[in-house]
């Protein structure tokens, strides 16, 4: 389970990168990743990094990426992507 999480992870930093750089992304993907980063949120609220996939989710899902700073979304898309690829990397 924390494999797929931390895949979701990296897919939602790589649409922060997308939107960074102004690339169009599939609109239901990044609807789909937002609802998942919420949720996932959610269930894991008392811990400080899901408050960050809660944010993520839904900075995704509302559109705002294309009103926050590129410094901005670069550096959530990197802690993002370094997060799921640490989930990536357990061994249970």
């Amino acid at each position: 389970m924390a494999r797929i999480l931390g895949f979701i992870d990296v897919l939602a930093g790589l649409l922060f990168v997308a939107g960074a750089y102004g690339v169009a992304a599939p609109n239901g993907m990044v609807l789909a990743i937002g609802i998942i980063m919420m949720a996932k949120g959610v269930m894991f609220i008392t811990n400080f990094f899901s408050w960050i996939d809660l944010a993520a989710g839904v900075i995704l899902v509302f559109g705002l990426a294309a009103f926050l700073p590129h410094y901005l979304l670069l550096g959530l898309a990197i802690f993002v992507a370094v997060k799921g690829i640490a989930s990536l990397l357990t061994f249970s």
